[in-house]
Formats: C-alpha cells, sequence, structure tokens
C-alpha cells in the first residue's frame, strides 16, 4: 500500500470508518500476526492474545498515527509493547518442559514432518527468550526476512547498530541452542 493511500486510510479510520481501519490492517496481518507469534516463542494462543489487544489500542488510538512511519511501523510497536506489557503482568516464562509433545519418535522416516515442526517451535521459543532486542532483529532478519535497512527503520536504529546487534543475537542463539542440542540432533 503507497503512504497517500494509507494516510487517507487513516485519516477515515481516525473519524470512525471502520472499514478503512480494517484496510489498513488487511494489508499487513500476515507479517504483524507472524511477528507475534515469533515474539511469543511460537505461543498462537499468547499472540492471538498480544495481536488483538494491539489492534484494539491500535483502533482506540488511531487518531496519533502521524503518518510519519508507515501503519505497519506503527502497529508493530503496538504489538511489541503489548507484549512488554503482557511479560510484565505475567512474569512466568514458559520453560522447555512446557512445550507440548516435544518427544522426537524414534520412527524418523513417517515422522520426519512433526520432528521438523517441533524443531521449529523449540527454535522459536528460544529465539523468544533471547533478550527484545536480539528477538527483534533475529525476528524480524531471520524470519520474517526483511532488509537491513527496513528493519533498522523499524527499530528506530542505525543500519550499522543493527548489524552489530544481529551478530550478538546470533551468537547468543547459537549458544542457547548447543545448551539443547538434544532438541536438535
Amino acid at each position: 500500500m503507497n503512504p497517500l493511500d494509507e494516510k487517507k486510510l487513516a485519516e477515515r479510520a481516525a473519524a470512525g470508518d471502520v472499514k478503512a481501519f480494517g484496510d489498513l490492517v488487511k494489508a499487513t496481518e500476515k507479517k504483524l500476526f507472524s511477528f507475534a507469534v515469533s515474539i511469543c516463542g511460537g505461543n498462537r494462543d499468547t499472540a492471538e492474545e498480544i495481536y488483538q489487544e494491539a489492534l484494539t489500542k491500535a483502533f482506540v488510538n488511531i487518531g496519533g498515527f502521524e503518518g510519519k512511519s508507515s501503519f505497519s511501523t506503527w502497529i508493530w510497536t503496538i504489538i511489541k509493547n503489548s507484549y512488554i506489557d503482557f511479560i510484565s503482568e505475567n512474569k512466568k516464562l514458559i520453560s522447555i518442559e512446557d512445550l507440548e509433545g516435544f518427544e522426537p519418535s524414534s520412527d524418523i522416516p513417517a515422522e520426519l514432518e512433526l520432528i521438523r515442526g517441533d524443531r521449529a517451535k523449540m527454535l522459536r521459543k528460544l529465539i523468544s527468550e533471547l533478550p527484545l532486542p536480539y528477538c527483534e532483529v533475529i525476528t524480524l532478519i531471520d524470519l520474517q526476512e526483511m532488509e537491513h535497512s527496513e528493519a533498522a527503520e523499524l527499530l528506530g536504529i542505525d543500519k550499522n547498530l543493527l548489524k552489530v546487534r544481529l551478530h550478538r543475537a546470533r551468537n547468543a542463539l547459537e549458544k542457547m541452542i548447543m545448551a539443547n542440542i538434544g532438541y536438535f540432533k
């Protein structure tokens, strides 16, 4: 969606046009929900809760959208802040033991897809346990395959800082994977 259309839709949404707000969300919903799932460690229920809360906050505060960034950047920030609020309120991190159905089968050929899914779930879980700045860059660059310049703009940081943060995040994730290597064999 081009910035002019986005701005017009945002103005209409601020005036109470629910359809205009829906059109704004529809243009980016898959990317935004994917981000929510990633930062929630693959927990779709928590991601859905955070995503819905963020959409509600965005709808209520659409008048505050100034168009200085894209709508997806603005709502992405709301999702991130909703996640931080959720963590602060719950103060409970999901342990590795809480992952359901994470026992690899000895029948590898018959359950290869299940094992791959379990590995992906574990990887998302480990990413979500990284400090939030690391989780953000890994999610945007490696999972959502965003360009460095776009991710830097979205995070509001310099491109060089993004590269440093990404390098550190990948190193930290590698250490976490090595500490849990049994899940990846």
